[in-house]
């Protein structure tokens, strides 16, 4: 009985097992509610305000969603802040922040383990967080400058 339970809830609508098959379907499926074309490579891109995030699966391992913010460009007159050298994720932080000098941008990028995914919506939500992340780093910027 504990196995069918078990089975159960690994089978449930939007529970996610770990598996790349299972993660890149999902993408598939989130990028064509978006009406993009999905690729070889699905790619989620999502808008959040200023913040544009790019979801997919990182290319070497495929271990690991790769959540990219791309932040505005900083010629942006209401965004006056001044580039400066890429700076490492904080401690305890899992997002790093570089400069993107062919687009004047700062871009963060964030890897994270599809095995801690367990379901749809802690996707979503990671994408979320990466976007909530990257707009209070920008934030942080604009008031150091």
């Amino acid at each position: 009985m504990v196995a069918n339970l078990h089975n159960d809830v690994v089978n449930a609508p939007g529970t996610l097992d770990g598996s790349l098959a299972r993660i890149t379907a999902l993408l598939r499926e989130l990028v064509e509610l978006t009406g993009h074309d999905g690729g070889d490579v699905p790619v989620l891109e999502l808008q959040f305000g200023d913040i544009l995030t790019r979801t997919t699966l990182h290319a070497l391992d495929k271990n690991y969603l790769l959540i990219t913010a791309i932040l505005p460009k900083c010629g942006d007159s209401r965004l006056a802040w001044v580039p400066s050298a890429p700076e490492p994720a904080p401690p305890g932080r899992d997002m790093e922040f570089l400069w993107h000098a062919d687009e004047g941008r700062y871009i963060g990028l964030r890897m994270v383990p599809i095995g801690s995914l367990p379901d749809d919506r802690s996707v979503m939500d990671a994408i979320l967080a990466t976007s909530d992340r990257a707009s209070a780093w920008m934030t942080a910027r604009r008031r150091q400058s």
